[in-house]
């Protein structure tokens, strides 16, 4: 007992996972994921189909009736000129709301004072509907590029800085009292304690904020009138082509869902690896 060398194993305690072993927990995870992701996507298919057989293919059409509708766009290039320009104007306005939100955020959750300044403003923009901002784009920018952007900043932006504002007031001020007792440098404090706890709840206004972008810019389209998949959709539903309305929702949702699994999560992995996986996803 008093000589003899003790393992971990004598202890009672588990062995850190080798890199070898946690590649292989990474590898699982991500099988499992994409496994969940391509069950849901059969299970709507399935339904989209089951319902179209019991149905008009001229009031809901079938899949390979959308599909083959999306092959004719993109021949004539309508489905690239439209997707590239809708794509845009969300980027625009989503980069703008993302970082002006983020900004009032911080500084809302930083001071009393302009926490109180910023919440009636943000509320407020928040309550007042999309087809109202739509009717005031269309009213002080006219029916240009700038009127469809703005009419989706003005949507993410409120729900960008109320997530990075609650981000900034869950900090652990004990924890960052705690460092400063240990004189840990600012920018350490900041690195290591301000930004972890803001994190999730920015990833968490990013993705809400940016699928309301996507919806919002359909309907500034349809008003606006300049092109994209909002104005194609509407000017298929005002000639009872229900078929194409089918095909620019596809096209819509398939964006929208690539810059969820090719972007927004990829880049949340990245910035958020010290996050511990719960345990259904190790």
């Amino acid at each position: 007992m008093g000589g003899e060398a003790r393992t971990i194993h004598d202890v009672g305690l588990t062995p850190l996972p080798t890199g070898k072993h946690r590649h292989r927990k990474i590898n699982g995870a991500a099988v499992a994921g994409s496994a969940r992701v391509f069950l849901a996507l059969a299970l709507v298919l399935g339904v989209w189909q089951g319902l179209a057989l019991l149905s008009s293919p001229t009031l809901f059409p079938g899949i390979g009736l959308t599909f083959s509708k999306i092959a004719k766009f993109y021949a004539t290039g309508e489905l690239l000129k439209n997707a590239t320009v809708t794509t845009t104007r969300v980027t625009v306005a989503f980069l703008l709301a993302l970082c002006t939100g983020t900004v009032t955020g911080i500084l809302m959750g930083s001071s009393r004072f302009l926490e109180g300044l910023s919440k009636p403003i943000i509320f407020t923009l928040q309550t007042i509907s999309s087809v109202i901002w739509s009717f005031f784009a269309v009213l002080w920018l006219g029916l240009t590029d700038l009127a469809v952007i703005f009419v989706v900043f003005i949507v993410g932006f409120p729900l960008i800085a109320i997530h990075v504002w609650e981000g900034v007031k869950s900090v652990d001020v004990g924890l960052e009292d705690m460092a400063r007792c240990f004189r840990v440098p600012r920018s350490q404090i900041i690195r290591g304690i301000t930004i972890p706890s803001v994190l999730p709840f920015l990833f968490a206004g990013i993705r809400g904020s940016l699928s309301y972008c996507w919806k919002i810019v359909v309907l500034a389209e349809l008003m606006v009138g300049k092109g994209g998949i909002g104005y194609s959709l509407y000017f298929a539903w005002e000639q009872f082509r229900v078929a194409e309305v089918f095909a620019w929702v596809v096209v819509m949702v398939t964006l929208m869902l690539a810059n969820e699994y090719l972007i927004i999560r990829p880049i949340e992995l990245s910035v958020m690896r010290w996050r511990p996986k719960r345990m259904d996803d190790r």
